[in-house]
């Protein structure tokens, strides 16, 4: 191959596809439908800051809006099953429910673009399992009630700033059962 081939080759490199890149990070794990708008746009900056053309869909010659393109891969996946709010709601709710209480995990849900409604049903399971949550959770890392008012306030903190209820960190700290 001559040198003229390999730069001829180089400058017309193009990105993968919005669909092709979609789909790698669905394979990757789940996302919400807002969290992969967001992935497909940083990814496709990133390509254009490099001066990679964007890969064809499906042959389509008129170049939408990258915001339009987006949306319809997002639908089309949607359409598909491949893209789920709730899938991912409950996957996040899943690994983040032996660290986190009620409030981060909601906060999170929230901030994904979840829709509140779809997240209630499921935010309500934790409720019913909080308390026994924290206290596990309480018990890893502390495992006896604090004596000193110091202590006691140093293990407040930490089940606060996982996202448990002051009530719910009272009756752990206090040793009280639900």
């Amino acid at each position: 191959m001559s040198e003229l081939d390999s730069k001829s080759k180089e400058i017309n490199k193009q990105s993968p596809s919005l669909k092709a890149r979609a789909l790698r990070l669905l394979s990757l794990r789940e996302y919400s439908r807002q969290g992969l708008a967001t992935k497909l746009e940083e990814s496709s900056k990133r390509y254009a800051k490099l001066g990679l053309k964007q890969g064809q869909q499906e042959g389509v010659e008129v170049v939408k809006p990258l915001a339009v393109q987006i949306e319809e891969v997002l639908d089309d996946f949607e359409a598909r099953g491949w893209l789920s709010d709730q899938r991912f709601a409950e996957a996040l709710v899943r690994r983040r429910s032996e660290r986190y209480g009620v409030r981060k995990i909601q906060d999170e849900l929230q901030r994904a673009g979840v829709d509140s409604n779809q997240a209630a049903d499921l935010i309500k399971g934790l409720r019913e399992t909080e308390y026994q949550r924290a206290k596990t959770l309480w018990f890893k890392k502390f495992g006896v009630l604090a004596q000193e008012q110091k202590e006691r306030a140093r293990q407040y903190r930490f089940l606060a700033s996982k996202g448990f209820s002051s009530e719910v960190v009272s009756k752990v700290l206090g040793g009280r059962v639900d």
